[in-house]
């Protein structure tokens, strides 16, 4: 039962993905025009057009039933996925695409397109985590709860920042008589805004923050490496071996070995650098392959929507 009800969610995928990957072919061949650079009047018309269309697709999303809002998404994820897939795995140009004239792969000259949907897409999820942090804070901020003081620091931050990062991108040169009244002449004055947020404050506190981090990971080094076992033993020594090798003290130690022959495998560095070029690095490859493959298999069971979940099960 199991195997056949896999059989049937991966055939109506497929038959879904693919009538939808020809019906996107298709209508990019009609909407063509539609993705042409274009400039004036017709520029701002086609800005408009897409806003109000976006509009219009979101309201008439939200007016579907829950049932209806999950098969949207299922067959939006279904349909993206399908689309990097065929691109990638099918020939750049073979007698299959037997009705192109070039008989090349028709989802190729489609990439840079749905490469820009997909980066104005994620510029949304800016936007979205702006207005997600600003309501939690503003929450915080009207109930007066502990810690709310932190709230008001974050709009501080995030005004300052969002004012003078778009201000120096994209707002005009300052009058002369201010630039030298703050004694600046290379830079403009919202560069110098600009640069103070954030080289001398944000670099800075970038610092501050993992200075401290790095106390908390000696402690736990410390803890780590207390010797109650034998791959603790050999954790321990590797560890001597590689901090020895990075400071001055490890090579003055076998400074007396030669630098080439046999024995110069025994200097510290030398053996700092085998354990990390060789057995550390085997044992990280190892880990990222599994992180690969299970990064794999998660991909796989979201494009397929078989995965379940806190987040993949609630009602939409």
């Amino acid at each position: 039962m199991r195997a056949r009800k896999w059989a049937i969610v991966i055939g109506v995928h497929l038959g879904g993905g693919l009538a939808a990957a020809v019906l996107l072919w298709r209508l990019s061949q009609v909407l063509r025009p539609l993705f042409e650079p274009t400039r004036g009047a017709a520029f701002y018309a086609a800005v408009a057009a897409s806003v109000a269309l976006w509009i219009a697709l979101m309201f008439g999303i939200h007016r579907l039933p829950p049932a209806a809002k999950k098969r949207v998404v299922i067959i939006a994820t279904f349909t993206a996925g399908l689309f990097y897939v065929l691109e990638f795995y099918l020939p750049g140009r073979s007698a299959i695409f037997f009705w192109r004239a070039g008989r090349g792969n028709p989802f190729s000259p489609m990439v840079v397109t749905v490469g820009n949907a997909v980066s104005v897409i994620a510029g949304f999820t800016f936007f979205l985590a702006a207005f997600s942090l600003s309501l939690v804070h503003g929450k915080n901020i009207a109930a007066r709860r502990p810690g709310y003081y932190n709230s008001i620091a974050f709009f501080i931050a995030f005004l300052a920042m969002a004012v003078f990062g778009l201000w120096a991108t994209y707002g005009p040169e300052a009058n002369v008589i201010i630039r030298r009244f703050l004694w600046v002449h290379d830079l403009t004055v919202q560069q110098v805004f600009h640069d103070y947020l954030f080289n001398s404050m944000y670099v800075a506190l970038n610092s501050t923050l993992f200075s401290v981090l790095a106390f908390y990971m000696a402690t736990a080094a410390f803890r780590a490496f207390r010797i109650r076992s034998a791959e603790a033993a050999f954790m321990m020594i590797a560890a001597f071996i590689c901090m020895l090798g990075q400071v001055p003290l490890g090579m003055w130690l076998t400074r007396a070995l030669p630098l080439s022959g046999p024995l110069s495998s025994l200097r510290m560095e030398a053996m700092a650098n085998w354990t990390l070029g060789v057995i550390s690095m085997a044992g990280l490859r190892a880990v990222l392959f599994g992180i690969l493959v299970g990064y794999l298999a998660m991909s796989l069971r979201i494009w397929l929507s078989l995965e379940r979940g806190a987040f993949f099960e609630q009602e939409l």
